[in-house]
């Protein structure tokens, strides 16, 4: 049976309860961040995430000393207008507990709309690095900036998109669309010996301790370390945060037989995630919405958790089966309402942050992509119906899983035109599918029979930023240097425009300094 997600929250209930809230505060003195900072005690960093108008997620996770393994931790934290922790307009402590992996997670409220934030933690004497986040503005916005990404392979090479990301002082939040982390062990899907890059544990992630110990060794990476200190992030999961092609009630890579239980190792998946992701834990799911003021609502959905098992490949029959469903019957009603709610409230764009490609393609001799809403398309169908019917126009889809670059002007199942847009990220460490000359000839076939496919590009590593203003939806690719080096340098990318109201994309030149905000 699928995992009922409201009993495993109760079930972790105890170590919820043990999180601070920004309510609590003790009256520590700002003269308490002034000590040494500590990168062996905060060995993982420090992360906010989930901001609303008035609070934000902070995050980070105290390395217990020998005497203290086993006990609770006081964490002291901090947010205001200072990275020197002066004027706090928020502190307080919180536990870290053995029970939680050491992880500590605030939900610091009482914050001002649309305002930058610093913040940081101490344990034991010692203090963290110091963070900064945003929360989201609340009216009158002209322009929001999101960078999105996807599929950091450790063992694959170096993080230089987060890397690249991180030196940028002109994005408001970053979307994480999923395999933030990969579930195989060394060697089976990227050896990094030559690169030093060995995540731990060596074997594949079944049980909670495989988990924890994973989510530990990405964080260990300086580069995502960075990238999260930088801004908050938004995130969902895709499959690798478990195990590779999961669905409701299983996984390709999953064998009961020698690797136990489905539903225990999805478990200990999802509480590893939630005790090392800066995310807000709600019975309802990762599925949820971010509205950025008066100018667009984020709807960041589920495409894993609630599936039926992919078809196979070339199984026509099985994608188009009006039984199936890719969201479930919750989460679909629940979209529909989303997007009806967000143009009802006149707001110029909506923006669903999801895994999988959405838009039909035809792969020539490899038919469609099971792993994709082609092989659910009754469950899409109904989606593009209902944004007919109600005249719900500029709906951007932000994709990854794929490790290329893709623009969409996406059509309906009936071959109306211009229903949305989707732009799909470039992966930041994983291989990118075109390495193989024979894939990237056949890649550039696709653009020429796939008249709504306006770019694509299958060599590169990096990540995407959107930028939304009223009048238009503006999209820079950034590709990253190769992996197999760490770099911070953009090497190359490209740059869409589509107007509001068109669905309807145009590539624009740029100057090369003008793609690039980064504040150095």
């Amino acid at each position: 049976m699928p995992i009922d997600r409201r009993a495993f929250l109760r079930s972790s209930a105890a170590g919820v309860a043990g999180l601070a809230v920004a309510g609590s505060t003790t009256g520590c003195a700002p003269g308490a961040f002034t000590m040494n900072e500590s990168r062996t005690r905060f060995a993982h960093g420090v992360a906010s995430g989930d901001p609303l108008a008035d609070r934000v997620i902070l995050w980070t996770r105290v390395t217990p000393s020998r005497d203290e393994r086993g006990d609770e931790v006081a964490t002291r934290w901090w947010i205001g207008p200072n990275a020197d922790g002066r004027a706090p307009v928020g502190e307080g402590v919180a536990i870290a507990a053995p029970d939680r992996d050491y992880t500590v997670k605030v939900d610091a409220d009482g914050l001002e709309p649309g305002v930058d934030y610093y913040y940081g933690f101490e344990a034991g004497g010692e203090r963290s690095p110091v963070g900064r986040t945003k929360t989201l503005p609340a009216a009158g916005v002209e322009r929001v900036r999101l960078a999105f990404t996807s599929c950091a392979n450790y063992p694959q090479g170096f993080f230089n998109g987060y890397a690249h990301m991180a030196r940028r002082d002109d994005v408001d939040a970053v979307i994480q669309l999923g395999d933030y982390l990969y579930e195989y062990g060394h060697g089976e899907y990227g050896d990094g010996t030559a690169l030093g890059r060995i995540p731990a544990p060596l074997g594949e992630t079944i049980s909670l301790a495989d988990y924890r110990w994973r989510h530990a060794s990405y964080k260990a990476d300086p580069d995502l370390q960075a990238a999260h200190a930088r801004r908050p992030w938004i995130t969902v999961w895709d499959d690798h945060e478990s195990a590779n092609n999961s669905f409701a009630t299983g996984a390709e890579n999953h064998d009961p037989e020698t690797e136990g239980d489905w539903q225990a190792r999805m478990l200990s998946a999802i509480r590893a995630y939630y005790e090392w992701m800066p995310i807000r834990e709600l019975p309802t799911g990762l599925f949820r919405t971010f509205r950025f003021g008066d100018l667009l609502d984020l709807v960041m959905l589920d495409t894993r958790r609630f599936r039926d098992e992919q078809p196979a490949r070339g199984d026509e029959a099985t994608a188009n089966d009006p039984a199936r469903t890719l969201l479930g019957e919750d989460q679909t009603g629940w979209l529909l309402d989303a997007l009806s709610r967000s143009a009802e409230d006149g707001l110029p764009w909506r923006v669903i942050g999801q895994q999988i490609v959405v838009s039909p393609i035809l792969l020539g001799e490899f038919g469609f992509n099971p792993d994709a809403w082609d092989g659910y398309r009754a469950n899409r169908r109904r989606i593009f119906d209902h944004l007919v019917q109600e005249s719900i126009r500029d709906v951007v889809f932000l994709t990854g899983d794929v490790h290329s670059s893709w623009v969409f002007e996406v059509p309906h199942d009936d071959g109306t035109p211009n229903c949305a847009l989707e732009f799909v990220c470039p992966a930041i460490s994983s291989p990118p599918f075109g390495k193989a000359r024979a894939i990237a000839d056949q890649a550039l076939e696709m653009v020429e029979r796939t008249d709504h496919l306006a770019f694509l590009d299958v060599v590169h590593n990096g990540y995407a930023v959107v930028e939304l203003t009223p009048a238009a939806a503006r999209v820079e690719y950034v590709f990253s240097a190769p992996v197999d080096e760490r770099s911070a340098e953009q090497v190359g990318g490209a740059v869409f425009e589509a107007a509001a109201g068109t669905h309807r994309v145009v590539r624009v030149d740029v100057p090369e300094a003008a793609s690039n905000d980064a504040d150095g």
